[in-house]
């Protein structure tokens, strides 16, 4: 009987390890080396307002966590573009006051340690001990002997601290710490509510968060014996010395219960503990006031007190749930690892802004509550290119959160009169051009996901594109910086801005003419559709690309089809972030007009060479399209082989690329889990009947869970014969069994739920046809 229950218990662990679970191929350390503050290792939830991840590096570019970096200096709870706010750092042994060197003594956020050149409670730790996966992360952090674990609910953060037996144990709150954006402190306060209860406020502003503030309430499950507190110099906008630090004694706040001081750099309290004694300190966080903070930590934490493995247990469960919309089946591992840390990678960048009770703080600092349908607003960087990778992944996998977004960009457009483009901080974030978050808005409604105000989505698509930019009295920037000279010549000249925003804004205006079409509104479409055509004003026929364009309608002479960017600055005449070359390809609701423009053949031609030369861009938004012209232009094969390339070429799951270029929030991420499926939006869905161009997909089996509330099928099947690393062309395609004639599929089709077959070869066919 012993035997057979070794041999019962010995299957069971077997199954278990087979098991995987969608969470397990996550590798939260994809490209966290040279990555931007958003991209970060330590948990969160779908769009979690709480991000909470170590950081150790200064205010640089890509700043945040740097994977090669073998120290850490806090560990902070935002990580949303240009937000930030309450760093908690563990030590013992000698009281040292800051997590960095003053720059006058060039030390590096490495070290050195224990000599006078000190760099502060700054920690060392070994990669060994660093472990992470969605919803957990822990590390030992060697220069104090302390084991960190961190987790999070969505607006709250979980810190576990084992810590030595010593009479030295401290827990620092810094409040004044590098990020990415220079950040102004405008205001800080903390009160000790109790021994173990502290609250406070961070008030901050930086050139695309215009201000605000972040309110916290901090628990923790042991009491503190003191809180003292230190004062620094913090960042006012052009301070050459930024960083530097008092080191007098004055600096130094004795035993304070109470400090309201814009120069308070933070504060620590002290223990005496254990060996291996646990403190567990929770934090709630709130953009409106200490009390919604206070209330934001109770709900989300009742009934759970101090069990941080619960609120682990449950991250974990979240994500699982999320990530399981798709089951892949494949014999590639590190491809599905690619697939789910993708998946996930999708749902971490943008963040949830509004409080458990639908309180906010609007773009004038004032507080507002949400009405129904709307349930949340965001914060996010900028939309420009979501229309290739975020929105079609929004609408087809995940149509809550498409929804959501809609509610939450027309709550903006009722406080400020307008969209922003980047809901940096809930505000006007001045940071891309063009209109692309309106493609979200049309390609939710074409796909009947509509539960929002679809008149007032008009409204405000209408205004914002037929409005001059302007900076509002709440700071930031509205509309279309190029608008003016857009619609005075028909295109933008360049004394006035970048040629490529006469390409952007005519897709964002083909938006408008399809649900102004969808509307009935004849006049509407009528005109939106005309605009929608200015590319062509941009055209050379002689050289056949988009060229640089003065206001007199000549020109500019001086041509170079692979100068990349804008000159005098960043908005200046140019093509932003990109070159004539691969702007050229840029009309994606009109491909066939553009591959008659430039000739089948020389289009052909030139993308060919693009991929052999280097002159695709698949690490940022202006170029995604690029393996997927080929549909559109007579050689659909290449359209697989080279959206195969990218999938192997461009993606890895190793920490030291994971994507080439700027992930941005998620859409390089969204990018591969589309195209991994074998789909893609040109037009980014907003076609009065939307459809996905078919390629090469990556993986034997997928199966998606369609939402039923919103679309009719139980599931969507997605499989491969003969799928291999060599067969990457398809030979034939069926749905439901029937054949399909063009490489496309309509989304009506595909969310009444059924079985997409593809049957792939290592010879391309040539006469299977494209869009």
């Amino acid at each position: 009987m012993k035997l057979k229950s070794l041999v019962f218990f010995l299957l069971i662990i077997q199954q278990s390890f087979a098991q995987k679970l969608p969470t397990d191929y996550v590798n939260v350390f994809t490209g966290t080396s040279n990555s931007r503050w958003t991209l970060f290792p330590g948990p969160t939830l779908p769009f979690g307002m709480v991000k909470l991840s170590p950081d150790n590096q200064e205010n640089v570019w890509n700043g945040g966590y740097e994977y090669t970096i073998n120290s850490i200096a806090g560990f902070s709870h935002l990580h949303s573009m240009a937000l930030s706010g309450l760093s908690i750092m563990p030590a013992t042994g000698k009281l040292e006051l800051y997590p960095r060197q003053p720059k006058t003594f060039q030390a590096t956020a490495d070290g050195p340690f224990g000599t006078m050149w000190t760099a502060g409670y700054r920690s060392r730790f070994e990669k060994k001990t660093e472990v992470g996966n969605p919803g957990y992360y822990a590390v030992h952090l060697l220069d104090h002997n302390v084991y960190a674990e961190l987790t999070s609910t969505m607006r709250t953060g979980w810190l576990r601290f084992t810590f030595p037996e010593t009479k030295d144990a401290r827990i620092f709150f810094n409040f004044d710490f590098p990020i990415e954006e220079k950040t102004e402190i405008l205001d800080v306060s903390v009160t000790k509510v109790s021994d173990t209860e502290i609250e406070g406020f961070i008030k901050q502003k930086n050139q695309y968060a215009d201000e605000f503030t972040v309110y916290f309430v901090s628990q923790l499950s042991k009491p503190f014996l003191k809180m003292n507190g230190w004062k620094t110099q913090h960042y006012n906008g052009n301070d050459k010395n930024y960083g530097t630090f008092w080191r007098d004694e004055q600096s130094m706040l004795q035993d304070i219960t109470i400090l309201h001081d814009k120069e308070l750099g933070g504060i620590f309290l002290t223990f005496e503990t254990s060996d291996n004694e646990k403190i567990i300190v929770k934090s709630g966080i709130s953009f409106v006031s200490i009390a919604n903070a206070r209330l934001n930590l109770a709900e989300e934490t009742k009934g759970l007190r101090f069990d941080f493995d619960k609120v682990v247990n449950e991250a974990q469960a979240t994500w699982n749930k999320l990530l399981s919309i798709v089951a892949i089946t494949d014999k590639n591992e590190d491809n599905k690892t690619k697939f789910y840390t993708s998946l996930y990678r999708t749902f971490t960048g943008k963040s949830i802004y509004s409080d458990v009770d639908g309180s906010y703080t609007d773009m004038y600092e004032k507080p507002q509550q949400l009405k129904a349908p709307a349930d949340a607003v965001y914060s996010s960087d900028g939309f420009w290119g979501t229309q290739w990778d975020s929105t079609p992944v929004w609408t087809l996998l995940t149509p809550v959160y498409a929804n959501s977004w809609v509610n939450a960009m027309l709550e903006m457009y009722d406080r400020g009169g307008w969209i922003a483009e980047a809901p940096t901080g809930f505000e006007y974030g001045p940071i891309m051009d063009a209109q692309h978050h309106k493609a979200l808005i049309v390609s939710s409604y074409m796909k009947g996901i509509r539960n929002f105000d679809v008149e007032k989505a008009w409204r405000a698509i209408k205004h914002d594109l037929t409005t001059l930019d302007e900076i509002p009295s709440s700071g930031g920037h509205v509309g279309s910086r190029s608008l003016k000279s857009y619609l005075k010549y028909g295109y933008v000249a360049d004394e006035d801005g970048p040629t490529s925003n006469t390409l952007e804004y005519a897709y964002d205006d083909w938006t408008a003419a399809q649900l102004a079409k969808a509307l009935n509104k004849t006049d509407d479409y009528t005109y939106f559709t005309k605009r929608s055509g200015s590319y062509r004003n941009t055209f050379d026929s002689e050289t056949k690309y988009m060229r640089r364009k003065h206001a007199d309608g000549t020109f500019v002479k001086e041509f170079d089809p692979f100068y990349f960017g804008c000159k005098n600055g960043w908005n200046g005449s140019g093509y932003m972030e990109g070159t004539a070359w691969l702007y050229s390809f840029f009309v994606p609701h009109n491909m066939p007009d553009l591959v008659g423009m430039i000739g089948k053949d020389l289009f052909n031609q030139r993308l060919e060479e693009g991929f052999a030369q280097n002159h695709v861009d698949m690490g940022n938004q202006p170029n995604l399209q690029a393996p997927f012209l080929f549909n559109y232009s007579g050689k659909p094969w290449l359209t697989q082989k080279y959206s195969r390339l990218v999938l192997n070429k461009f993606y890895d799951s190793t920490p030291y690329r994971g994507w080439q270029g700027e992930e941005d929030e998620g859409q390089l991420s969204s990018l591969f889990v589309l195209m991994s499926l074998g789909l893609f939006e040109m037009d980014g869905g907003c076609g009065l009947k939307p459809y996905y161009d078919l390629s090469s997909p990556l993986f034997d089996k997928a199966v998606i869970q369609l939402d039923k509330t919103y679309y009719g099928g139980n599931k969507f099947t997605i499989e491969t014969i003969n799928n291999s690393p060599l067969n990457v062309y398809i030979h034939s395609v069926t749905l439901n069994g029937k054949p399909l004639n063009k490489l496309l599929i309509y989304h009506e089709d595909l969310i009444k739920g059924g079985t997409l077959i593809f049957t792939m070869g290592d010879k391309p066919n040539l006469n299977l046809l494209g869009n």
